[in-house]
C-alpha cells in the first residue's frame, strides 16, 4: 500500500486549529443558559461540520437521562454509537434514539450498555 499525496491546502486545513461553528436550534431558545459542547470532527467542509453540529445540538438540546440496559450477545461495538432502542423495561418505544456511552461484555454472553436518552423530545 502506498501513501496517496494530499493537496497542500487540504493538508493545512487538517492541521489548522479547530474552528467554532455556532449552531442555532429550537432547544437553544428554551434553555438559553444550557451547556456548551465542543466537538472536534474529521469533516473536511464547513457544511459537513454544520450538519454534524446540528445533529449533536438536536440530541443534547434536551435534558438527558442515563440508563443501563442488558442486551444479548457481545456488543462492545455499539459504544460511541447512536442506536434505535426498544426496551420496554425502561419505557422506550421502538425507534427511540439513544447514545451508547459505555458497553461492557459480560461472562454470560450479554452486554451491559450505558446509554443516554433525550427526555421530552
Amino acid at each position: 500500500m502506498t501513501d496517496a499525496p494530499v493537496a497542500a491546502g487540504y493538508a493545512a486545513q487538517l492541521k489548522a486549529a479547530q474552528r467554532e461553528l455556532p449552531v442555532a436550534t429550537a432547544a437553544a431558545a428554551r434553555f438559553p443558559k444550557g451547556r456548551t459542547i465542543a466537538s472536534a470532527s474529521p469533516f473536511a467542509t464547513e457544511a459537513g461540520a454544520q450538519a454534524e453540529g446540528a445533529r449533536l445540538a438536536a440530541f443534547y438540546g434536551y435534558p438527558l437521562v442515563e440508563d443501563v440496559a442488558i442486551v444479548a450477545g457481545a456488543r462492545a461495538d455499539l459504544q460511541g454509537r447512536c442506536i434505535a432502542a426498544d426496551c420496554r423495561r425502561l419505557d422506550y418505544k421502538p425507534g427511540d434514539l439513544v447514545f451508547v456511552i459505555g458497553a461492557q461484555e459480560l461472562d454470560n454472553g450479554t452486554t451491559s450498555l450505558t446509554v443516554l436518552k433525550r427526555v421530552g423530545a
